[in-house]
C-alpha cells in the first residue's frame, strides 16, 4: 500500500487484453459484477457526468462525478462522491478514482489509485476495505479464472 494516508494503490495481473479490461470497466453489464452491484452509466468524455446505480445489500448507491480524464484502453480518470452515504458535496470530499492499463501480451496490468482530500483517514480506511475485500478479488475474478 501507498505509504500516503490520502491515497491507495492497487496493481493486477488479469489474463485479459486491455480491450476486455477497458470493457469491464466501461460497460455496466460487467461493473456490475464487481461494483457493489452497479451498473455504470457515462459518454466517457472528458468533463461528463460518470454515475453508478444499483442496490447492495439494501444499500441504493448513488455514486456519481465527472471524468476527468479518458485515454481508451490506457487510463481512465474520475472524481466519486455517493451522497447517499452523508457526505456533503463539496470539492474535497470528491474521490479521484484513476486505472491505468499497461499491456503485457495478452495480460493487463491494471493500477488502480484512489486519490482522497479530506484528510479523513477512516474514511479511507473503509474505502480501501471496500475495494481490497469486494472490488479487486470480483475483477480478478472475471478473468483469473
Amino acid at each position: 500500500m501507498d505509504n500516503n494516508k490520502n491515497k491507495i494503490v492497487r496493481t493486477l495481473i488479469l489474463n485479459a487484453g486491455t480491450d476486455k479490461v477497458w470493457n469491464a470497466l466501461t460497460n455496466p453489464v460487467q461493473t456490475k459484477k464487481y461494483m457493489f452491484n452497479c451498473e455504470v452509466t457515462s459518454d466517457w468524455k472528458v468533463g461528463s457526468e460518470i454515475k453508478w446505480k444499483g442496490n447492495y445489500e439494501g444499500y441504493e448507491s448513488g455514486e456519481r462525478g465527472k471524468i476527468l480524464e479518458i485515454d481508451k484502453y490506457k487510463k481512465l480518470k474520475y472524481s466519486s462522491i455517493d451522497p447517499n452515504f452523508g457526505i456533503e458535496l463539496k470539492p474535497e470530499n470528491y474521490l479521484h478514482i484513476t486505472y491505468h492499463l499497461n499491456d503485457l501480451n495478452e495480460k493487463t496490468k491494471l493500477i488502480l489509485t484512489v486519490e482522497s482530500f479530506n484528510n479523513d483517514p477512516k474514511r479511507m480506511e473503509h474505502i480501501a476495505g471496500g475495494w481490497d475485500n469486494i472490488v479487486l478479488p470480483a475483477i480478478e475474478r472475471i478473468f483469473n479464472q
